[in-house]
């Protein structure tokens, strides 16, 4: 199974979802952008659908924050 790799602009913020061929390009560009998280889509995705309320957000605003 294929994990998702995220990544945060630093000027303008725009994030991506990518595989791995992708994730090293972008870590070619290293002073623009910055790797946020690499999940496991399916997980992640059962997760927030199993979750209510606050929890989802929480969890949803944890993929976006730096490790």
């Amino acid at each position: 199974m294929n994990v998702a790799f995220i990544y945060k602009h630093k000027m303008t913020s725009e994030v991506l979802v990518v595989d791995i061929d992708r994730a090293r390009e972008l870590d070619a560009a290293r002073p623009y952008w910055q790797h946020v998280s690499t999940v496991d889509p399916i997980i992640i995705l059962q997760l927030i659908v199993k979750s209510k309320g606050r929890e989802r957000t929480k969890i949803i605003k944890e993929l976006s924050e730096k490790p």
